[in-house]
């Protein structure tokens, strides 16, 4: 990456981040009930079995209310954990009620199973994924470990490959992002206003 795309995403991240922590509780928890309803008015959404999302970490979009929602309507659930080695990237392994979790070096809760249980990225029919920023054009802005980056790049050229949505606010939307060959680019994002399709 050069230096000078390198500096202006710094520069978004940080001043996206700081925006984002000024959101109170009751404006998080309206967006991410608002942010559920849309992801449930797509329409591949009622035909998805296999779907990966996340965790909320940092001021992200709380994904509680989502991730119950796909347990209740029985969907075969997934959440990443960083793989050990190569670095950089993550294996997304099944979520269930009481099953045992771990805390990563983020000190971000993780799925404690053998990695034999892990499902290859093509085969989920969603992925939803965090953001620190995103434009229009479908680019993303993501906290710099470049983890959904590396561990999708193989998808890139497939004609397998999940939805990839990503969760933000409305105010995490910026008018250009610095876009390097191997930044993975999103089909969606839900926000609390609209769903964006690139």
């Amino acid at each position: 990456m050069n230096d000078s795309a390198q500096s202006v995403k710094a520069t978004i991240r940080k001043s996206i981040r700081q925006i984002r922590q000024t959101i109170n509780q009751t404006e998080s928890l309206n967006a991410a009930n608002q942010i559920c309803e849309n992801l449930l008015s797509i329409e591949h959404y009622t035909a998805s079995r296999n779907i990966a999302s996340f965790l909320s970490f940092d001021g992200e979009v709380s994904t509680r209310i989502i991730n119950q929602r796909l347990l209740d309507d029985k969907r075969i659930f997934y959440l990443p954990k960083l793989k050990p080695w190569p670095p950089n990237r993550l294996w997304f392994m099944p979520f269930y009620p009481d099953v045992k979790m771990t805390t990563n070096q983020f000190n971000i809760p993780e799925v404690d199973l053998p990695v034999s249980q892990a499902i290859r990225p093509s085969r989920l029919d969603i992925l939803l994924m965090p953001l620190v920023a995103f434009d229009t054009r479908g680019n993303r802005l993501g906290m710099g470990g470049g983890f959904y980056d590396a561990s999708l790049a193989h998808l890139k050229e497939s004609n397998i490959k999940p939805l990839c949505l990503g969760l933000a606010y409305e105010v995490q939307k910026v008018a250009d992002l610095p876009s390097e060959p191997w930044d993975f680019q999103l089909d969606g994002v839900i926000t609390e206003k609209q769903v964006y399709w690139f």
